[in-house]
C-alpha cells in the first residue's frame, strides 16, 4: 500500500478555514451533561462485580492457597486463581486470586474468606537501603543484586589531531574557569488516573468477547486479549468511546483485564473489574525517581564546557531506566556540542510497584538534572540564567527547513524571546535571594527548556486508518478505531474532515474508539494527532473525489472540474454551484466513501503533512514563605511549537493540563514507602497530595504555529519543563537550592536552615 500511496502527493490546504482556529470539543456537551459513558459507567444486564486478592507483603512466597471457602460465600459466581503455591511476590499489591460476585460487598466478603499462607522474605523499599546492601537481591529477573550498575559514557574535547585534550573528565573540570557541583532529584510519581484501570467483559453466545475498556490502545488491547485468551483477533471487540486519562499507563488489558474476561467466561455473565483507588495508585504504574550528583563547568562568559552526572533511580521491582541518559545534559546534548561529558546511571530496583510510561518518560527527570544545575552555575558566574541558556543552545545539524535538526537553534532562541516578553523576565528576574522587599514572602522566577519527538507511529502498510462516508442526505461520518483520552482526538477528526469538505465541524459525526473501525496505534508518545490527522486528511480527500466522480454526470459536469467551496460544490468552468445537500442528493441510493492510512514510513514522501520533534520553554513564578516554607506557584508561561496547530483551543488545553501535572510533580506528589511494613502508606487521594484549583497558577500559553512542518503531537512536551522551572524559581526567590521534589514546606525550611550547604 505504501508504494501505491507514494505515487500521490498529499498536502494540507494552503488556505485553511478551520485548521489553526479555536474549535470547541464536539463531545463537550455530552461530558458536561453526564451523557458520555466511560468504561466505569457501563453496567450490562446481569453484570457481576469482580475484585482481586493482593499480596499484602512487599516480598513473599506463596505457600498455600485455598479458595474453597470463598466459593461457598453468598453471591459468588466465579473464582479465578492467578498465582500458584511456590510463586514469589516482589511488591505489596501483586495479584493472587480474583472473585466475581453479584455485589461488590459479596466480592469483598469472599476475598476475606480465601485462605492464604505466605512466607515473608527480606525486602527493600527505599533506594538508599538497596544501595547500601548491593550484595543482596530482593527482586526477580536478571542480575545478582537490586542495583544494576550502569555503564559510564565519556566524551572528551579533541584537538586538531582529533585526539582527546584531557585524559579524563576531572582534568577537564580543573581547566574550567568556573565550576559548580550539587545534588538534585525527583521523587517517584504515581499514576493516579481519574478513571482507574480496568474493563467490563461480556461473552457472546458465539464465543466472541466484547470489552468496554479504559485504554489508550483500543486495537492493541483487543489484540492482547485475543492472544491471552487464545481467540481469533476478529473475535474480540474493544470499545472505548470515552476514557478518563491514561498518561502512558493504559496500553493493554493488564492482568486485571485478562482476569475479568476469564471470570466472565466462567460465570457465563458480564463482569466489571476496575481498580479501586488504592490499587490504582499502587499497581497502576509510576514515573521513576531520579537522584544524582551533577557538575557543571565552563567559561566566565557562560559557555558550558563540562557536564558530569552520576545518578540513580528506581523503577520499582521491575527493570527499566529512570532517566533518558543519552540526552543528558538535556536538551543541550541533542547538538552534542558540549565538549566534555561524563554520565552514569544506576538502576535501583526495590520492592514497590513497577514503573510505566508516564507523560514524557525520562524527560522531566532529565530536565531537573540539567536545568537546575545550570541555574546554580549561572548564579556562581553572576549571570542571568536566560543568557546562559541562549549562549549554549544546541546548534542546527542540517539544512532542512522543516526538520527540527535544521531549525532548533533559532527556534529555541525565538521561543525564549517570546517567553521573556510574556513573563516580563527582564523586569522580574533578580540575583538569587536578592529580590525586592524585606518581609518573609519572597518572589522568584525560573525557567527551563525541553524537547520531545511526537511523530507518527506505524510501519508499512500504514496502521492508522480513517474512513469518511458521505450520505445522500449530506450527512458525513468519519470513523476510526483510535481513542480519545480526553485530549480532543474526536474533535480533531471531525475538524479535519470538515476542513476538506467545506463543512462546519458540527456537520461531521466522528465515530471512534471501536477496533472494528480499522487499524490504529496506541495514544502514547504524542503520536495520535500526527498519525490520525493525515489519515483523516487522505480519507476526506478520497471521499470528496468519490463524491465528484458519482455526481458529476448527474450535474452535467466533469469530475475534474468540480471543487469544494464553503457549504457548496461548485463547477467554476460552468460558473455553477450547488448547496452541499443539493449536491449530495445526486448520490441517489449510493454513498461516497474514502479511506486513508498513515504511518511514519510515509512522512518522507509527503513532506509537511506530519513531522517529528519539537522544542519549548517554560517560565514559572513563585512566592515562597520563608517562615512556613510554603511555596505558591503564581504563574507559568509556556511557549511551545507543535508544527501545524490543528485545533488551537485543544493545544492550549493540552498545555494547561501538562503544566498542572508538572506543578503537582514539583510541589505535591510523593510516593511514601514504609520501611517497616514495605507498603505504600499514602495510596489514596487524601495523603497522596494533588493540588486543588486554588493551588494552580495563572497559565499563559503561546503556541508557536509552524504549518509548514505539518502535524506533531503535543501531549508529552506540555509537562516536561514545569518542575525544573519551579525549582529554579524557588532558588531565585530564596537564594538556596531545594534539592529534591516535591518542594514541600519541610524541604524548603531544611534548605534554608542549611543555607545551601549540603
Amino acid at each position: 500500500m505504501q508504494n501505491q500511496e507514494q505515487k500521490k502527493t498529499y498536502a494540507w490546504p494552503k488556505k485553511r478555514r478551520l485548521i489553526g482556529t479555536k474549535i470547541q470539543r464536539v463531545d463537550g456537551p455530552d461530558k458536561c451533561t453526564g451523557q458520555a459513558k466511560y468504561s466505569y459507567d457501563i453496567n450490562r444486564p446481569g453484570q457481576l462485580h469482580a475484585m482481586i486478592l493482593r499480596c499484602p507483603l512487599p516480598r513473599a512466597k506463596l505457600e498455600a492457597l485455598d479458595t474453597a471457602p470463598a466459593e461457598k460465600m453468598p453471591g459468588v459466581k466465579a473464582v479465578h486463581v492467578i498465582a500458584q503455591p511456590g510463586k514469589e511476590f516482589f511488591y505489596a499489591g501483586d495479584e493472587v486470586a480474583a472473585i466475581a460476585a453479584d455485589t461488590e460487598e459479596h466480592a469483598q466478603d469472599a476475598l476475606r474468606a480465601i485462605k492464604v499462607t505466605y512466607q515473608a522474605l527480606d525486602f527493600f523499599v527505599k533506594e538508599e537501603d538497596a544501595l547500601k546492601n548491593q550484595d543482596k537481591k530482593t527482586v526477580g529477573g536478571m542480575g545478582t543484586s537490586n542495583v544494576a550498575v550502569g555503564q559510564e559514557f565519556v566524551r572528551l574535547e579533541t584537538g586538531a589531531d582529533k585526539k582527546p585534550i584531557y585524559q579524563n573528565i576531572d582534568e577537564a573540570f580543573k581547566k574550567a574557569e568556573v565550576t559548580h557541583e550539587g545534588e538534585y532529584g525527583v521523587a517517584a510519581q504515581c499514576h493516579n488516573c481519574l478513571e482507574p484501570h480496568g474493563l467490563v467483559a461480556e461473552w457472546g453466545k458465539d464465543g466472541t468477547l466484547t470489552v468496554w475498556a479504559s485504554t489508550q490502545a483500543v486495537t492493541g488491547t483487543a489484540g492482547q486479549l485475543a492472544q491471552a485468551l487464545k481467540l481469533m483477533p476478529t473475535s474480540v471487540k474493544c470499545i472505548t468511546h470515552h476514557m478518563g486519562g491514561g498518561y502512558g499507563s493504559k496500553f493493554g488489558p493488564d492482568i486485571q483485564g485478562i482476569v475479568c474476561a476469564e471470570l466472565a467466561r466462567k460465570a457465563g455473565a458480564p463482569v466489571k473489574l476496575l481498580l479501586d483507588r488504592a490499587d490504582e495508585i499502587t499497581v497502576g504504574g509510576n514515573r521513576p525517581s531520579a537522584y544524582g550528583k551533577v557538575r557543571v563547568g565552563g567559561k566566565k562568559d557562560g559557555t558550558i564546557t563540562c557536564y558530569d552526572v552520576d545518578c540513580y533511580g528506581t523503577p520499582g521491582y521491575a527493570g527499566g531506566a529512570t532517566v533518558n541518559l543519552g540526552l543528558l545534559p538535556y536538551p543541550y546534548e541533542v547538538g552534542a556540542h558540549i565538549a566534555n561529558i561524563r554520565r552514569k546511571h544506576n538502576i535501583v530496583r526495590i520492592n514497590a510497584g513497577g514503573a510505566r510510561a508516564f507523560r514524557a518518560p525520562g524527560h522531566p527527570q532529565n530536565c531537573v538534572l540539567t536545568e537546575c544545575p545550570i541555574d546554580d552555575w549561572a548564579a556562581k558566574l553572576g549571570l542571568d540564567p536566560m543568557e546562559v541558556r541562549l549562549k549554549n543552545l544546541p546548534p542546527n545539524a542540517s539544512q532542512d527547513p522543516i526538520a527540527f535538526t535544521g531549525i532548533r537553534h533559532g527556534l529555541y532562541r525565538t521561543e525564549i524571546e517570546i517567553a521573556a516578553k510574556l513573563s516580563d523576565w527582564k523586569k522580574l528576574w533578580h540575583p538569587p535571594g536578592k529580590g525586592p522587599g524585606t518581609g518573609p514572602i519572597k518572589h522568584g522566577i525560573g525557567m527551563a527548556i525541553h524537547t520531545w519527538g511526537g511523530g507518527a507511529q506505524g510501519g508499512d502498510p500504514p496502521n492508522n486508518d480513517c474512513t469518511v462516508i458521505i450520505s445522500k442526505d449530506g450527512s458525513v461520518t468519519a470513523q476510526s478505531s483510535t481513542q480519545d483520552l480526553g485530549t480532543g482526538q474526536r474533535t480533531l477528526t471531525a475538524l479535519v474532515t470538515a476542513e476538506i469538505l467545506g463543512l462546519k465541524v458540527s456537520d461531521v459525526t466522528a465515530k471512534i474508539g471501536e477496533n472494528q473501525f480499522g487499524k490504529s496505534t496506541g495514544s502514547g508518545g504524542s503520536t495520535t494527532a500526527p498519525s490520525q490527522a493525515p489519515a483523516t486528511l487522505i480519507a476526506a480527500q478520497a471521499a470528496r473525489d468519490d463524491l465528484f466522480a458519482k455526481i458529476a454526470p448527474k450535474l452535467g459536469s466533469k469530475k475534474e472540474d468540480l471543487v469544494i467551496e464553503e457549504g457548496k460544490v461548485a463547477d467554476p468552468a460552468r460558473k455553477m454551484s450547488w448547496s452541499w445537500k443539493e449536491a449530495c442528493a445526486r448520490l441517489g441510493m449510493d454513498d461516497a466513501r474514502g479511506t486513508g492510512g498513515w504511518s511514519s514510513t510515509m512522512v518522507a514522501a509527503h513532506p509537511g503533512v506530519s513531522n517529528v520533534q519539537v522544542g519549548g520553554v517554560q517560565i514559572a513564578e513563585v512566592l515562597v514563605d520563608t517562615e512556613t516554607g510554603v511555596v505558591k506557584c503564581t504563574k507559568v508561561v509556556a511557549v511551545q511549537d507543535v508544527g501545524m496547530v490543528v485545533n488551537l483551543l485543544a493545544c492550549e488545553s493540552q498545555m494547561a493540563g501538562g503544566i498542572i501535572m508538572g506543578v503537582n510533580y514539583a510541589l505535591f506528589e510523593d510516593r511514601i514507602m514504609d520501611r517497616a511494613t514495605g507498603r505504600q502508606v499514602n495510596p489514596d487521594m487524601e495523603f497522596y497530595k494533588l493540588g486543588g484549583i486554588e493551588d494552580m497558577p495563572k497559565i499563559v500559553v503561546h503556541m508557536h504555529d509552524m504549518p509548514e512542518r505539518g502535524v506533531i503531537g503535543i501531549g508529552e512536551p506540555a509537562t516536561i519543563g514545569t518542575a525544573a522551572a519551579i525549582g529554579n524559581a524557588i532558588f531565585n526567590a530564596i537564594g538556596v537550592r531545594v534539592p529534591n521534589t516535591p518542594y514541600t514546606p519541610d524541604a524548603v525550611l531544611a534548605a534554608l536552615a542549611k543555607g545551601g550547604k549540603s
